[in-house]
C-alpha cells in the first residue's frame, strides 16, 4: 500500500471530495487535494532498503469553518500512525471564499522482499 492509497481510504468516510494534484471538477464547498512530496529509502547497514518512507501534503479547502474538518482529519491520521510533520493555515481567499489548511504527513512502509 502507498501513503496516497491509505490517506484516500482513510479520509473517504468524511464525504469530502478528494483529488490528487489539483481539483479538476467544479469545486464544492469543501474538498481535499493530495500532493505526494517524497518517496525515499532511509540508509540501511546492508545497503538493501527494507523501509520505504513516503510523505504527502493534504490540503483542505472549505468555505465553512475549517477547524472542525481539520480536527477530524488530524484525529484519523494520528489514530492510524501517521507522522504529522507540519500543519499550516494558508489563509482565506476572499475572491474564491475558501479557507486553506495544509497538513503534511509521513509514514514508513516495510518493503516486501520477493523470493527468487
Amino acid at each position: 500500500m502507498s501513503i496516497l492509497e491509505e490517506v484516500i481510504s482513510l479520509l473517504s468516510p468524511l464525504k469530502i471530495p478528494i483529488e490528487t494534484g489539483t481539483f479538476s471538477e467544479e469545486t464544492p464547498d469543501s474538498y481535499i487535494v493530495l500532493v505526494p512530496l517524497l518517496d525515499t529509502y532511509p540508509l540501511n547497514a546492508d545497503d538493501k532498503p527494507q523501509i520505504d518512507k513516503q510523505e504527502l501534503r493534504i490540503t483542505l479547502y472549505t468555505k465553512s469553518n475549517y477547524i472542525h474538518l481539520k480536527n477530524q482529519i488530524i484525529a484519523r491520521l494520528i489514530s492510524n500512525y501517521f507522522y504529522i510533520t507540519e500543519r499550516r493555515y494558508g489563509g482565506y481567499d476572499t475572491d474564491a471564499g475558501y479557507h486553506q489548511y495544509t497538513i503534511d504527513v509521513a509514514k514508513t512502509y516495510e518493503i516486501e522482499q520477493e523470493e527468487d
